[in-house]
């Protein structure tokens, strides 16, 4: 083995990584693509708009993005402290993550009983299995850090072997 069988193993680690970033660009674009089933929620409760981060209940769902709230109703059951009963809470005390479905308050006022109205879209199966095959391909990724360490190991082990194994012409 010799210093210059590195080459080939560098580039063929590099245009494996190159084809896996592109392999998951295109499967990230094509579940958003299958991700397009329109969904609305009305008057769903057990939300709050305070300082923690709140995720709507179909935030879970195959390809979920394009998460928008609508409305949201303070003191919803009658057994919050801001407002009067199914009080309307403006927009602008909110902030959204349109992929994730999360919810955040945007100022200093809390509330904790809150019902919302929101739209959002999702995928049907065919989204759920991108998503199951870019979590797997994700998974792969992690290895090629080790894959790397163990080639360059492999060839320096058999640098430093084949100059052990060499004749010396003797005197």
């Amino acid at each position: 083995m010799k210093l210059g069988d590195l080459y080939p193993a560098v580039i063929t680690l590099l245009l494996v990584g190159v084809v896996l970033g592109i392999g998951i660009f295109i499967l990230s674009e094509l579940g958003d693509n299958l991700a397009t089933t329109a969904g609305s929620v009305t008057n769903e409760s057990g939300l709050g708009i305070n300082r923690t981060i709140t995720t709507v209940d179909y935030a879970t769902a195959p390809g979920f993005n394009s998460f928008a709230l609508t409305t949201c109703f303070a003191n919803a059951t009658g057994s919050g402290t801001r407002g009067e009963a199914n009080s309307s809470i403006s927009s602008g005390n909110w902030t959204t993550v349109a992929d994730t479905g999360t919810i955040t308050n945007a100022t200093s006022l809390e509330y904790n009983d809150v019902k919302c109205s929101y739209s959002y879209l999702y995928g049907t199966e065919a989204s759920s299995v991108v998503d199951t095959t870019m979590t797997a391909t994700a998974t792969f990724a992690d290895w090629i850090a080790i894959i790397v360490v163990v080639i360059a190991a492999a060839i320096v082990l058999g640098i430093v072997l084949s100059s052990f194994g060499r004749r010396q012409p003797s005197v």
